[in-house]
């Protein structure tokens, strides 16, 4: 029998495969190819919010915050958008928008303009200085972001199907649960 700081270690850790170990010890024959997707994903999520979160603060700005830069940036040619189209486009609540959008129009980032197209709506326009971090981030991200620059193209694209399949799979098992 595991002497209790065995046990209790073996809880502790945090590797997938040694916590795929520990429930393969409790339940034999479950596969675990799925905890060990699932949980592959999140490990690369966390890595890649936390150089994320590292480079916009870089940049003086929070994640949220460059977020929202970056998606007025690529909303070519008026590099501006309302407030609902930014909330459904970063997949956040109005209330964080609007946060986001004050604390960007106090540093000069983003201002709000009329929308010529909508009596009394507003725009979120996208300002020189808040272009020009917008663009040295994503020029950072595609050249040195967590070491996702040294895969080859053949590497980078086996990635993407990988990815994509994925998503596949999980739309159309989240689309099976819905019905």
């Amino acid at each position: 029998m595991a002497s209790r700081t065995d046990r209790h270690s073996r809880t502790e850790t945090s590797e997938p495969s040694e916590i795929a170990a520990a429930w393969a010890g409790e339940l034999p024959g479950l596969d675990l190819a799925p905890f060990l997707v699932s949980a592959g994903i999140l490990r690369l999520a966390q890595q890649v919010e936390h150089a994320f979160t590292a480079l916009a603060r870089s940049s003086g700005i929070g994640p949220g915050d460059l977020r929202v830069l970056l998606a007025l940036r690529r909303s070519a040619p008026t590099y501006a958008m309302s407030p609902t189209a930014l909330f459904k486009r970063l997949m956040i609540t109005s209330g964080a928008v609007s946060k986001q959008v004050d604390r960007l129009a106090e540093l000069g980032l983003v201002e709000r303009v009329p929308d010529p197209e909508v009596l009394r709506g507003v725009l979120i326009s996208l300002r020189p200085a808040g272009r020009t971090i917008a663009e040295d981030a994503m020029r950072r991200i595609a050249t040195s972001f967590c070491g996702l620059e040294h895969l080859s193209a053949a590497e980078a694209s086996q990635a993407l199907d990988v990815l994509s399949n994925l998503q596949r799979t999980m739309d159309a098992a989240a689309t099976t649960e819905q019905t």
